[in-house]
């Protein structure tokens, strides 16, 4: 039997995952390769699992509410072998932002999934804007891990620097990640061929005595844990506008760091794909999604009481109301 080639994406909260990951699928599906997705999603409710059912038919199995590297450790078997019963030449990993890709090579390397599948690549994605304000980074921390195993570096959303930052972030990179190819790119674009071609360096994680992380995601010495992040998915039963939910992505601030649903906007009666990434907040066209509209905010610290509470004001909504459809 042979084994099948995994590609793992990597990459912090909002640096673009999903939409490479589409880019991926779309070329798949044009040279006529046969995968299956594996997503992880930190949040109750699984916004990345409805894009890609929404846009792709590929086989998909979904871990939500956690992150592999601890409390959905127990899964990942499963999930891969319910994804190999589709026979697929490859699968894409899509981890969750606070995942260190070490811990899922690790979980590959026992006795039920060594013989079947093997790490073709791994793939870091990193924000432009993030790494042109770094001068270093701390390999303890999580980028310093998701940069430092990257067999593949993509720099995404160019197009909100300026080009001449590229030598910084280079520099930047490469003290971290010597061994790994780079490429600056906007909306997620590269190339499959590229991934399915890498060479990888030797990681200490391709080897069963690699670095083993704690449940809590400490990886070294004092690196502060992700537990303070908390995740809440806040119903929206109703029409919205495009300014309401920017104001209450504002009011959540500076605590809220990222946040992603589907609402349906007043304004044309069609559902949204809302998302928050730093101070940025897109809006895409999601006529595929037939579900309750809901909004997952992942941030540090944040009170769910006052989450519900702020958006039932602007909404004038009770709670009970936002909450009827969804219990």
């Amino acid at each position: 039997m042979n084994r099948v080639p995994v590609i793992i994406l990597s990459g912090f909260l909002g640096s673009g995952k999903t939409t490479v990951l589409l880019n991926l699928l779309e070329e798949s599906d044009r040279k006529e390769i046969t995968s299956g997705i594996l997503m992880n999603e930190f949040g109750k409710m699984d916004v990345d699992s409805q894009i890609i059912n929404g846009r792709s038919s590929v086989p998909i199995q979904s871990l939500s509410d956690g992150c592999v590297c601890c409390s959905k450790k127990s899964d990942l078997i499963n999930s891969f072998e319910q994804l190999l019963r589709t026979n697929p030449q490859v699968i894409f990993v899509e981890l969750t932002g606070i995942a260190n890709p070490e811990e899922v090579m690790d979980e590959m390397l026992k006795k039920e999934l060594i013989s079947r599948v093997f790490v073709k690549s791994v793939v870091t994605l990193v924000d432009a804007e993030t790494i042109s304000e770094k001068t270093s980074f701390d390999k303890r921390t999580i980028y310093g891990r998701q940069l430092s195993s990257a067999d593949y570096i993509i720099v995404n959303k160019m197009d909100n620097v300026a080009d001449g930052l590229r030598p910084k972030m280079e520099k930047v990179i490469k003290e971290l990640n010597e061994s790994a190819e780079i490429t600056f790119t906007t909306l997620g674009k590269v190339c499959l061929d590229k991934l399915l071609n890498v060479k990888r360096a030797c990681k200490k994680s391709d080897r069963k005595d690699s670095f083993k992380t704690s449940e809590n995601h400490e990886f070294a010495g004092d690196q502060p844990s992700y537990d303070y992040l908390s995740t809440i998915a806040i119903p929206v039963p109703i029409k919205v506008t495009k300014s309401i939910i920017e104001e209450y992505f504002s009011l959540l601030k500076p605590n809220l760091i990222r946040a992603k649903g589907f609402v349906q906007l007043e304004e044309d009666n069609k559902i949204y794909l809302v998302q928050l990434t730093r101070d940025r907040v897109n809006w895409e066209i999601f006529l595929e999604f037939e579900s309750n509209p809901f909004i997952t905010l992942i941030g540090i610290d944040i009170n769910a009481n006052q989450a519900f509470e702020e958006f039932s004001s602007l909404v004038k909504k009770t709670i009970d109301e936002l909450l009827m459809n969804y219990i």
